[in-house]
């Protein structure tokens, strides 16, 4: 995973911000990581093994909620660029389909911060 970069994030850091442009994609290691809406409340906690940040893979993403270190945490940091490269080096098809499943999944985290 040399495209991977690790980020430690101490409690209470903000990794990015509501509407920041996003470009880039995190997998929790260890710790948790809140998303936050508008009003700064926490909606979701995410924990080791999940990722966050998809809205990058799409094209002119932003960033739909903040990102909250909860706990002191440990996230796997991937650039689109680098994400992209992967993908084309198994079939370029999952480029297509990768972007399907994030757009689904960001429509997801809309219903569900909007609850």
């Amino acid at each position: 995973m040399s495209t991977f970069k690790e980020i430690s994030l101490p409690k209470g850091s903000v990794l990015f911000e509501i509407g920041a442009p996003a470009d880039k994609l995190y997998l929790i290691q260890s710790g948790a990581i809140g998303m936050a809406g508008k009003d700064g409340k926490v909606f979701v906690t995410l924990r080791a093994g999940e990722s966050f940040g998809e809205q990058a893979m799409l094209q002119g993403g932003i960033r739909g909620a903040t990102a909250i270190a909860t706990e002191d945490a440990v996230c796997h940091e991937i650039t689109v660029d680098g994400l992209r490269d992967m993908l084309k080096t198994k079939s370029p098809v999952m480029i297509a389909i990768f972007e399907g499943l994030m757009l689904q999944q960001n429509m997801h985290n809309d219903l569900r911060a909007k609850q």
